[in-house]
């Protein structure tokens, strides 16, 4: 895609399964990242606490894990939650959330995504909700330079609880990224 459209350097931003998708895409083309920006994208297990369910939470019949799911996700403490499991069933198919979960899950506790994270060659940010600012590797990636965004009142969904927040922190550090370019 990247290729058809003629992008040769791009800023990379994902979020939670994107998160993961955007640090594969830009481990395997580093010279084209200007910046990667991971909003609580899957770093180390600890962070597949939606995926993970698929082995949490068996079922054999894919319509039933994912109606569970969408459940559980609407009865959530996370603040937005319930907002992200309000569509989930317009927006996903069901037949497909077994394969990507237990991919995303194998990924985040054999590929070495951390360290994947930390040997990118551009400015790194990862962003997150201050209700997950107990995220045990916070200060560790810190102190290895990447730059840390707590997006206050959110969990882990700042496009819906502080959009306005996420963007600013955002086109701060889009800015940053292209004076040290």
């Amino acid at each position: 895609m990247l290729e058809a459209e003629g992008i040769k350097r791009f800023h990379l931003v994902g979020h939670s399964m994107g998160g993961l998708t955007a640090l594969m895409l830009a481990d395997a083309h580093p010279e084209r990242v200007v910046s990667f920006c991971s909003i609580e994208g899957n770093v180390a297990p600890e962070d597949c606490f939606l995926s993970r369910q698929i082995h949490d939470y068996p079922a054999d019949d894919d319509q039933a894990f994912f109606a569970d799911f969408i459940s559980r996700a609407s009865q959530a403490p996370a603040w937005s939650s319930p907002l992200y499991a309000a569509n989930l069933a317009h927006k996903v198919r069901a037949e497909a959330v077994r394969g990507i979960f237990t991919s995303m899950v194998d990924l985040s506790d054999n590929a070495g995504l951390m360290q994947r994270f930390l040997g990118l060659p551009c400015p790194t940010m990862f962003m997150y909700g201050d209700q997950n600012a107990t995220l045990s590797y916070l200060s560790d990636i810190q102190s290895k330079g990447v730059e840390l965004a707590e997006i206050p009142e959110c969990g882990h969904f700042p496009m819906y609880a502080n959009p306005t927040e996420m963007w600013r922190r955002l086109t701060q550090f889009f800015a940053a990224a292209e004076a040290s370019a």
